[in-house]
């Protein structure tokens, strides 16, 4: 994808992104207010067609970088990295247990002791970092 393809992906889903939480926001202070409360339920759907939108945007935002970390060539001699790597942009982020699966589906067999060993060194090289929120799981990086 050119740099320019990517930036504007980036700010389309960064608008979408703004276009949601505004959306959240008037959707708070309609369900509060009690005065329309068919207004309420009209803004979640539209919030949802946004979102629609936004989720294949951040797929394609994910299948870029991956794209780019296999390019560097490490990844392309190593199995077990490159179907890491694969998961994670297809995937999103994801555990050690669902990654484990995936490339059990993918390769018929999985260890999650080289999983976190290749994860520990993906992560020293800048591919991957550990996602904020809950649990213990692992996104590509931007």
């Amino acid at each position: 994808m050119p740099k320019k393809t990517e930036g504007q992906v980036r700010d389309l889903d960064e608008k979408l992104d703004r276009i949601i939480n505004r959306l959240d926001t008037i959707e708070t202070v309609l369900a509060n207010s009690q005065q329309n409360p068919e207004l309420a339920s009209v803004l979640a759907d539209f919030k949802g067609g946004v979102s629609l939108y936004s989720e294949p945007l951040k797929a394609i935002k994910r299948l870029y970088d991956a794209r780019k970390f296999m390019k560097a060539g490490e990844a392309e001699k190593d199995e077990v990295s490159r179907l890491i790597i694969q998961s994670l942009a297809l995937r999103g982020p994801l555990n050690i247990s669902q990654i484990e699966r995936e490339l059990r589906a993918a390769r018929g067999s999985a260890s999650r002791r080289i999983i976190r060993s290749r994860l520990k060194k993906l992560e020293e090289k800048g591919v991957v970092k550990v996602a904020e929120g809950w649990g213990h799981r692992y996104r590509l990086v931007e």
